[in-house]
């Protein structure tokens, strides 16, 4: 499996998934979408394109910032995520906002087409220097790209995802289905590519800005806190994730049970009186030409 495979075929994981994550993933993102509209400083009129866009949450928030006299397009190769994101559109019956599929390194725009480009964490897995060389030729003068992405180089103080991913791991058998090995091989690939090594640090993503000819590179590192009402949900959050989905479903039902009712006692200690408590650290990059 080459990194291109590996990219498609978590893409089309994500595809498959796209109903669950709309409902117990999106609402969880919506402050971080429009953290990158205020750091875009995205205004009424203004032309949005969401690459990765997914179910739709960064560019919905931004069809309500620019209103009916801007435009708004979310671009992802998810099918299926781009389907639901139109219909949402559709029933809202926002005139002002599109999906497409399309891939963000090959984009089918005129030059200028955009006063910034947004992305919550929906860059491409591999090709990404190609992508940003597109994103510059499409946005006008002015504009700016703004990126989310996951800051791998801080570990959170309330790890409830590394709790349920050393959990998996711990309780995988030894020989695992096909189908969760293939997507365990194609996070390795990715992972292990050069691209892949090259995005863990922060030079190393304004090296690669700077290469596809976007000098101007402000990283901003922010911890984002998310409030779930309690064990139950978060593990409907971490479940709508395709390759963790698929681990608990081979799963037995005992073991399903099992695995359930550890999560819910290793995690008492990061429960308020809110909810469960979960610090997400997060890259901001805003950059322009």
């Amino acid at each position: 499996m080459d990194a291109e495979e590996a990219s498609r075929l978590l893409i089309e994981e994500y595809s498959r998934m796209a109903r669950t994550y709309d409902e117990h993933v999106t609402p969880y993102h919506a402050p971080i979408a429009r953290r990158l509209l205020e750091l875009a400083h995205v205004e009424e009129g203004d032309r949005i394109l969401d690459i990765g866009c997914g179910t739709g949450i960064v560019a919905f928030e931004a069809a309500d910032v620019v209103g009916e006299t801007g435009v708004v397009v979310g671009i992802d190769l998810a099918k299926r995520a781009v389907q639901l994101a139109a219909d949402k559109a559709a029933a809202a019956r926002l005139r002002h906002v599109r999906f497409e599929v399309m891939d963000s390194r090959a984009l089918r725009f005129p030059s200028g087409s955009f006063d910034a480009v947004l992305s919550g964490f929906g860059h491409p897995l591999f090709g990404r220097r190609r992508c940003f060389e597109e994103v510059r030729r499409v946005i006008g003068p002015g504009g700016c790209l703004v990126l989310c992405t996951w800051n791998p180089s801080k570990a959170p103080s309330k790890a409830a995802s590394s709790l349920v991913r050393e959990m998996l791991e711990r309780r995988r058998p030894a020989f695992v289905a096909s189908d969760v090995a293939r997507l365990i091989e194609a996070r390795k690939v990715l992972a292990s590519s050069e691209e892949g090594k090259e995005t863990q640090s922060a030079d190393s993503w304004v090296r690669l800005f700077r290469r596809a000819g976007l000098s101007s590179v402000e990283t901003i590192e922010e911890t984002h806190w998310a409030t779930f009402r309690g064990p139950d949900e978060y593990l409907a959050y971490s479940f709508a994730w395709g390759d963790n989905e698929r681990e608990l479903r081979h799963m037995t039902a005992e073991s399903r049970e099992s695995f359930r009712r550890e999560f819910r006692e290793r995690v008492i200690p990061m429960i308020t009186d809110e909810g469960l408590v979960v610090d997400w650290n997060l890259r901001y990059f805003l950059v322009r030409e």
